[in-house]
C-alpha cells in the first residue's frame, strides 16, 4: 500500500490521491508543439527525434510474428526492453522540455506523451511521489490501450497481461526520475478478459517478487548460462539479480554477443573507452563458457614492466636470469583449462606480441629460459581502449596478431550512449558501496540523478563508481547524497571527479547567467552579423526539430523571417 500522511504540493513530498485524469494535469501544449509533420520530406519529428506513424494492424501482426518466431518469453522480453529504452529517452526529453517547471510537471509528461502518441490514455487512481527520497507509489487505469487491444485482436483472451511495451516504458521513465529500479505490474488487462487494464507501480525493492518483472528487462532469456536456483542473500534488485548490471539496448546488445560466442573457443576482443566495463563483460563471458568451472586469470599488460611481461605470461625457468632462483609458472599455465584475460593488450611489446601469436596459432609456448614446449589449454580474451587498426598502420602492433584477436570483436558503448543504464548502475553502486563502508540505507538527492543524466561521463562506469563512493563517504547517514558531496571544489587534485566538478560549476554558472562577456568572445571569432544570424537560426531550427514557429519564438524573429531564411539558404 502507498505510504500514509497528509499530502502536499512541494517537491520532496507526496501528492494527493484520487481520480486524476489527464485533463487535470498541467498543459500539454509544449509537448504537442514539439511534434512536427513534414510530408514533403517524409518526416515526423518529436523534438529532435524522428517518429513513424504506424497502424493498429501493424502492431498486431508484429506481435503475432514475434510470439510465433521467438515464443512468449522472448517476445515479451524484446517488447519490454524496447519500451524501457523509449521510456528512458522520453524522460530525458521531458526534463529538457520542462526544465523550468517543478518535478511533478516534468514527470507528468510520461502519460501525456503516451496519449499524444495514441498509445494509451492514463488515469491515475493513486499517485504519491517523493522525488527527493526516491519513494513512489502509483495505481493507474489504462483506457483504449493500442498494445493490449492489438494483442487481444490477434491472440485472443489469454492468461497473461499484454501491456508489455507500456509497462517497460513506465519502468524506464520512472527509473530515470527516481534513480532506482521501478516495477510496474499490470494486474488486470482486457487481453485477460477484464473490462479494464489496471496496473500498480512502485520501487523494485518494495515488491516481494520484483524479479518476475525485472527479468523482462534483461537479455537472459537468450542465455545458455545456467540460472542460479536463488540469488545470494546480498544480491541487488537492480535489473536482475546478477553481477553484471544494465538495462539499455546497448548493454543488452553486448550481452547477446557475449552469449553467442561464450560456448565457442574463439578468442574475443573487447573494445571500448576506459572504464566501460570490459573486464566485467570478460568475466561474464567466462561464466557462460564451458570453461566456467576452471580459473579465469587477468593481466593488465600496461601495469607490468615490459621486461617482465613475458615472464608473467609464460613463466620462468630457474636460472633464466639473475634473481630467477626457482622455476615459476606463468599465467598461461595457471589458467589451464580456463580463461586468460589480457587487458590493454595494445601496450605489449613487439616481441611479446610474436610469442602470443604463436600460442594462438600453435597452442603451445615455452617458459622464459626454457626449451620444452608446453601446451596452452586456455581461452584467450583481450581488451583495449586503443584503435588497434591505427596501431597496425603505424607499425606498432602486429597485423597478424590483430587479425587473430579480432575474430570476434565486441564493442562496448560508452555510458553516455547507454543512458538507460544510469539509474540501475547508480542504485547498484549505492547499495554495494554503502554496505562495503558499513553505512545504512542511503539515497540520492533528486538533483543528483538529473545531473547524472546530463553529464557526459568521460570516465564511464568507473567514474560513476568513484563519484558515488565519494558521496557515501562525505554524506551523513540521515541526509541524501547531494551534488556538494560529489564535488571537491577543485581541491581534489588531478582526479576523475575533477571533470564532474567542472561540469557542475559550469552548469551553475550558466544557470546564474554568469561567465565572461558573450560579445567579447564572439568578437574574437571574427564572425559577421550575418554569420551570427545564420548560426542562431540554424541552432533554433535544429533544437525545435525544424518547427519554424517554435524556432522563431525562441530567437525573437517572426515566422515569416525564419521561413524566408530557410528558403534563401535551401
Amino acid at each position: 500500500m502507498p505510504p500514509k500522511g497528509k499530502p502536499s504540493a512541494s517537491l520532496g513530498q507526496s501528492f494527493r490521491e484520487g481520480a486524476l485524469g489527464i485533463a487535470e494535469m498541467s498543459s500539454i501544449a509544449d509537448l504537442r508543439d514539439s511534434f512536427h509533420f513534414d510530408p514533403e520530406h517524409a518526416e515526423i519529428r518529436l523534438g529532435n527525434r524522428r517518429m513513424v506513424l504506424t497502424d493498429d494492424l501493424g502492431l498486431a501482426l508484429m506481435r503475432r510474428e514475434l510470439i510465433w518466431a521467438l515464443g512468449y518469453e522472448r517476445a515479451r522480453g524484446v517488447l519490454s526492453r524496447i519500451g524501457y529504452g523509449i521510456g528512458v529517452t522520453d524522460a530525458q526529453m521531458a526534463q529538457e522540455l520542462r526544465s523550468d517547471r517543478d518535478m511533478l510537471d516534468v514527470y507528468k509528461a510520461g502519460p501525456q506523451l503516451h496519449a499524444l502518441k495514441g498509445a494509451v490514455r492514463v488515469d491515475e487512481l493513486a499517485f504519491e511521489a517523493d522525488f527527493a527520497n526516491g519513494n513512489f507509489y502509483g495505481e493507474y487505469v489504462w483506457h483504449n490501450s493500442a498494445e493490449c487491444q492489438s494483442h487481444l485482436k490477434e491472440m485472443g483472451v489469454g492468461a497473461h497481461p499484454a501491456g508489455w511495451q507500456q509497462c517497460g516504458y513506465a519502468a524506464g521513465f520512472a527509473s530515470t526520475f527516481f534513480g532506482k529500479p521501478m516495477v510496474f505490474r499490470e494486474l488486470e488487462c482486457v487481453a485477460m478478459g477484464h473490462d479494464r487494464c489496471f496496473l500498480v507501480g512502485k520501487p523494485a525493492d518494495q515488491w516481494e517478487d520484483a524479479d518476475a518483472e525485472l527479468r523482462w528487462f534483461r537479455a537472459e532469456t537468450y542465455s545458455r548460462r545456467p540460472a542460479r536456483k536463488e540469488a545470494a542473500p546480498d544480491a541487488d534488485l537492480h535489473i536482475g539479480s546478477r553481477s553484471i548490471v544494465g538495462a539499455s539496448s546497448g548493454f543488452n546488445a553486448v550481452l547477446h554477443l557475449v552469449d553467442k560466442v561464450a560456448q565457442t573457443e574463439a578468442p574475443v576482443l573487447f573494445l571500448g573507452e576506459s572504464g566501460v566495463g570490459k573486464e566485467v563483460f570478460a568475466k561474464e563471458l567466462h561464466k557462460r563458457s564451458r570453461r566456467s568451472a576452471k580459473p579465469m586469470l587477468a593481466l593488465n599488460c600496461a601495469a607490468i614492466p615490459e621486461t617482465l611481461v613475458e615472464a608473467e605470461l609464460f613463466g620462468v625457468e630457474k636460472g633464466a636470469f639473475t634473481g630467477a632462483d626457482a622455476s615459476r609458472a606463468g599465467r598461461f599455465e595457471r589458467a589451464a583449462g580456463g580463461t586468460l584475460f589480457l587487458d590493454e593488450i595494445g601496450t605489449l611489446s613487439f616481441a611479446a606480441q610474436g610469442k602470443l601469436l604463436r600460442v594462438l596459432q600453435e597452442g603451445e609456448f615455452e617458459r622464459v629460459g626454457g626449451t620444452k614446449p608446453l601446451k596452452a589449454d586456455v581461452r584467450l580474451v583481450a581488451a583495449t581502449n586503443a584503435d588497434l587498426r591505427a596501431e597496425v598502420a603505424r607499425g606498432t602492433f602486429r597485423a597478424d596478431l590483430y587479425h587473430r584477436l579480432s575474430t570476434f570483436p565486441v564493442h562496448i558503448p560508452p555510458l553516455r550512449e547507454r543512458r538507460g543504464d544510469i539509474p540501475v548502475l547508480a542504485h547498484h553502486f549505492l547499495q554495494r558501496l554503502s554496505a562495503r563502508h558499513g553505512r545504512g540505507a542511503m539515497r540520492f538527492d533528486a538533483d543528483v540523478i538529473r545531473y547524472f543524466h546530463e553529464y557526459s561521463w568521460p570516465g564511464n562506469i568507473r567514474e560513476m563508481e568513484n563519484l558515488i563512493e565519494r558521496g557515501i563517504i562525505l554524506a551523513e547517514e540521515d541526509e541524501p547524497i547531494g551534488i556538494h558531496h560529489l564535488t571537491l571544489g577543485g581541491t581534489g587534485g588531478d582526479t576523475a571527479g575533477d571533470t564532474f566538478d567542472a561540469f557542475v560549476h559550469d552548469h551553475a554558472r550558466k544557470a546564474a547567467g554568469g561567465g565572461e562577456g558573450v560579445g567579447e568572445r564572439l568578437l574574437d571569432t571574427g564572425m559577421t552579423q550575418q554569420d551570427l544570424t545564420d548560426e542562431l537560426v540554424r541552432a533554433a531550427l535544429d533544437r525545435h526539430g525544424g518547427n519554424v514557429s517554435q524556432a522563431a519564438r525562441a530567437i525573437g524573429m517572426t515566422r515569416a523571417q525564419v521561413q524566408y531564411w530557410k528558403k534563401k539558404n535551401g
